[in-house]
């Protein structure tokens, strides 16, 4: 049984995002730490269906940290597949998990280690109940280099090379409406806010 397309074009997109990180941290001044909530969160989402609403409560507990240091929260997809996001940072067993519910199966990605390697661990259960279990490890900044130094000498020989849509500042912008609605939700004590278009 193979991952369904989604899951794998997701996940290569979660593990090159520190460009669009950058870009975050430009755009809005809350920690280092929630901004990659946000970029981790909003490039798992992209199967499809953008994060249309979400429901969160936030906390900073480790006075040592930005904060926030904890999130959690619910969230619906347009196309209505509702699902949870979990960030703790602050506790002796770290967590940040990703669970994604649709008709067809359940997504479920965790941050963890497999054979000394950090990376996310995919666990993709389809609607039969039968379950797959993937690791994907991190690829780091080389490959973000690569890309990015592709796109420059792309388009130093070519005027109409488009970059990657992943690394455009409209998808950094969209990582920061997912944090901000978040944080709004919070501040609102968990009310439901719906996230900003672009």
């Amino acid at each position: 049984m193979d991952l369904p397309r989604f899951v794998t074009t997701s996940l290569s997109r979660l593990v090159r995002r520190r460009r669009r990180r950058s870009l975050a941290r430009g755009l809005a001044s809350t920690s280092h730490v929630a901004f990659q909530v946000a970029s981790h969160l909003h490039s798992l989402l992209m199967i499809g269906s953008e994060v249309a609403t979400v429901s969160s409560i936030s906390r900073h507990v480790d006075k040592a940290l930005p904060p926030p240091d904890n999130i959690c929260s619910l969230f619906q997809l347009e196309n209505g597949c509702a699902g949870v996001f979990v960030f703790a940072v602050n506790s002796r067993s770290p967590k940040i998990l990703w669970r994604v519910d649709g008709t067809k199966g359940t997504v479920q990605i965790e941050r963890g280690i497999a054979s000394g390697k950090h990376g996310y661990q995919v666990l993709f259960t389809n609607e039969n109940g039968q379950c797959q279990m993937t690791f994907y490890p991190f690829c780091g900044v080389n490959e973000e280099l690569k890309a990015f130094v592709h796109d420059i000498v792309q388009a130093k020989k070519d005027g109409d090379h488009k970059a990657e849509s992943r690394s455009s500042y409209v998808e950094g912008a969209r990582d920061v409406a997912v944090l901000e609605a978040m944080l709004e939700s919070s501040a609102k004590q968990g009310a439901t806010v719906q996230v900003k278009k672009f």
